[in-house]
C-alpha cells in the first residue's frame, strides 16, 4: 500500500490567520495527489486548530474552521478513494478531546481515537479529557491502531494495542521540541513493541534536528523513511501484511516475533487490565448478569454482594442501581430510600454521604451481615477492576445530567468505557446520549410495552434493551434485527433461564447466579458483541 505523510510548516505565531495559512497548506498537499495514487494520507495532530495554545481561541476555530477543515478533507478522500486520518480537537458531550478522525474512502468518518495520555498543558490550560480505551479498527481490510504524540513515550499502551494485532499504527504528533533522534528512537522501538508498521506524521518546526520526522518504521524496528526537517509529503510504499520473524532462540526455527512475545509474557506479573477486558469481551453469549450482585445471598449491592458474583466463573455481568447523593457522590443502592436495604431513614438523594455511609446495609438480611456499609460507585469500579460487564442502571441523570456526567468520567478514568453500560429510562438515556455519547446505553423505558420499548432504544441509539418477562420471541427478532442485544429481567430457575435463552435473551439478569452457572450452554455460532 502507498502512504503519504503531510508535514506542514508550524504556525509558530499561534494566531487563528496563522492556523487558516496552515490549513491551505494541507489542502493544497493534499490536493496535489491523484486518485489511486495512494491508499492512506496522514496528517498532525491538532490538524484542525495546528498552532493555537490560547483555550477559548481553540475551541472557537475547532467549531468553525476546523469544522469546515474536516469537511474538506472528506471530500478529498472521497476524490481520491484514500483512507485519510487527522488529529482534530473536538466536542462530544460536553467534553473537549484530542481526537484522531479517520475517514474513509467515501468521505465518511468511519471512526475515532481519543488520546489516552494528555500532557499538562492539555489537561489543565486547554481543558482536554483523556481518552479511556486503546483502539485497533479495520478499515479496508487494515487494521489500524493509534497512537497519538505523548502516548507513544508509553510501552504498556503499545502492549495493548500489540494484543489486537494491528497491521499499522498510527501517531499524529506535536512533539514540537523532541530530538529527531528520539523520535526516530520511540518509533522503531514501538514498531518492534507491536509488530506493526509505524506512520509518524508531525510539523515542521524551522530549527534542524528539533521537531518534524514524520517516518515510518517497520514491523522489525528498521526506519524505513524519515521526513527530515523540512516541510514536505513524505511518501512510501509498504506491505501492511508484513510481519518480523526471528529465531524462538538461538539455534530454534524462526517464529513470528508477537507471537513469540506473547507465548513468554508473565501477564499477571503487569497491569492486567486489558488482559481482563479481552477475556471478558471474548464470552459467549448467552452470557450471566447477576442482578444487584448475588442478591439472594449477599446483601444486595453491596461490595460482598458484587465480590462474590465476580467469584463466580460463570458471571459476565453484574448489576447495580445508582443515585447521587446530596453532596454529589454516586451512591450505589436500589431504592430511593434507605428504609428497605439499610438500618437507616430518609431519601438518598436527600442526604449527605457521611449520613448514608453509617447505615447498615447488611443486618435487614441477617445478623450475620451487620456492619456491611453502603458502597459508593468507585468501591464498585476498583473491586472489578475489568473483570466483568457493568450494567449501571442510573435512576435520575442529576440536574443538567450531572450524575451522567460523573459516571462518564469514573469509567473513563479506570479506562473501562468498554465494559460499562449506562441503563436507564428516557430522561437517562437522553442525558447520557448528550454528556456520556461514548458510552453504551440500554434502554428500560416502557419495558411493559416491549414494540414501545425497542421503538425507543432506536430512538436513543442504545446498543442494548433490557425485557420485562412478557417478552415474545418475536419481540427479540425485532430487537437483534435492529441491531440491539437484549437484556431480560430476570429468571432465577434453570430451566426458566434456558427457556429465555432459548428463545434467543443474549443477556439474563438473575438472583441467583450461583444456581444458573453452567446452565446456559454456548449459542453456535454467535460471537462476542
Amino acid at each position: 500500500m502507498n502512504i503519504s505523510v503531510l508535514q506542514p510548516p508550524y504556525p509558530r505565531s499561534g494566531t487563528p490567520s496563522a492556523a487558516v495559512s496552515c490549513h491551505q497548506w494541507m489542502l493544497d498537499r493534499v490536493r496535489a495527489l491523484r486518485p489511486a495514487e495512494t491508499d492512506l494520507v496522514l496528517l498532525p495532530e491538532y490538524a484542525t486548530t495546528p498552532g493555537l495554545v490560547d483555550r477559548e481561541v481553540l475551541r472557537r476555530f475547532a467549531t468553525d474552521e476546523g469544522k469546515h477543515f474536516v469537511e474538506l478533507i472528506c471530500d478529498e478522500a472521497r476524490r481520491l478513494g484514500s483512507i485519510v486520518v487527522l488529529g482534530a480537537a473536538v466536542e462530544s458531550g460536553g467534553h473537549w478531546f484530542n481526537r484522531t478522525l479517520v475517514v474513509a474512502s467515501t468521505g465518511d468518518l468511519a471512526g475515532h481515537y481519543d488520546k489516552r495520555h494528555l500532557t499538562a498543558v492539555e489537561e489543565e490550560h486547554l481543558g482536554m479529557t483523556a481518552g479511556a480505551t486503546p483502539i485497533v479498527m479495520g478499515i479496508a481490510g487494515l487494521r489500524l491502531g493509534f497512537a497519538v504524540c505523548f502516548d507513544v513515550y508509553f510501552p504498556e499502551h503499545f502492549e495493548a494495542l500489540a494484543a489486537c494485532a494491528p497491521d499499522v499504527v498510527l501517531s499524529p504528533s506535536y512533539q514540537r521540541s523532541e530530538s529527531a533522534e528520539r523520535n526516530r528512537l520511540l518509533a522503531c522501538c514501538r514498531a518492534l513493541d507491536t509488530g506493526a508498521w509505524f506512520v509518524r506524521a508531525s510539523y515542521a518546526m524551522g530549527t534542524p534536528g528539533v521537531g518534524g520526522h514524520g517516518l515510518i518504521a517497520a514491523p522489525d524496528g528498521t526506519l524505513v523513511d524519515d521526513a527530515g526537517d523540512d516541510e514536505g509529503v513524505l511518501s512510501c510504499v509498504i506491505d501492511p501484511d508484513q510481519r518480523f520473524r526471528k529465531p524462538a532462540s538461538h539455534g530454534e526455527n524462526e517464529i513470528e516475533h508477537r507471537g513469540l512475545i506473547e507465548t513468554h509474557r508473565r501477564p499477571w506479573g503487569y497491569r492486567p487490565l486489558p488482559d481482563r477486558t479481552a477475556a471478558v469481551e471474548g464470552l459467549s453469549f448467552p452470557r450471566l448478569c447477576a442482578h444487584r450482585g448475588l442478591s439472594h445471598v449477599c446483601p444486595e449491592n453491596t461490595i460482598p454482594a458484587f465480590a462474590a458474583a465476580i467469584a463466580l466463573p460463570g458471571v459476565a455481568e453484574i448489576e447495580l442501581d445508582v443515585w447521587l447523593s446530596r453532596d454529589g457522590v454516586p451512591v450505589v443502592c436500589h431504592d430511593p430510600s434507605l428504609e428497605r436495604t439499610t438500618d437507616g431513614e430518609g431519601t438518598v438523594v436527600d442526604l449527605d454521604w457521611p449520613t448514608i455511609r453509617s447505615c447498615d446495609a447488611g443486618v435487614r438480611l441477617s445478623e450475620a451481615w451487620a456492619g456491611v456499609p453502603i458502597p459508593r460507585l468507585e468501591e464498585v469500579l476498583d473491586l472489578t477492576a475489568g473483570r466483568v460487564f457493568l450494567n449501571l442502571h442510573i435512576k435520575a441523570p442529576g440536574e443538567d445530567g450531572a450524575l451522567v456526567r460523573l459516571v462518564g468520567d469514573l469509567l473513563r478514568e479506570r479506562c473501562l468505557t468498554g465494559l460499562g453500560y449506562i441503563a436507564g429510562e428516557e430522561d437517562v438515556l437522553a442525558a447520557a446520549k448528550r454528556w456520556a455519547p461514548d458510552l453504551e446505553r440500554a434502554c428500560l423505558a416502557h419495558q411493559s410495552d416491549p414494540p414501545c420499548l425497542i421503538s425507543t432504544a432506536i430512538q436513543y441509539e442504545c446498543t442494548r434493551l433490557q425485557f420485562f418477562r412478557n417478552v415474545e420471541e418475536d419481540h427479540i427478532r425485532q430487537a437483534h434485527d435492529a441491531g440491539l442485544l437484549c437484556n431480560l429481567f430476570w429468571a432465577d430457575e434453570p430451566e426458566d433461564a434456558r427457556r429465555y435463552a432459548d428463545m434467543g435473551i443474549d443477556v439474563i439478569l438473575t438472583n441467583q447466579a450461583h444456581q444458573l452457572v453452567g446452565e446456559l450452554p454456548p449459542r453456535p455460532g454467535v460471537a462476542s458483541c
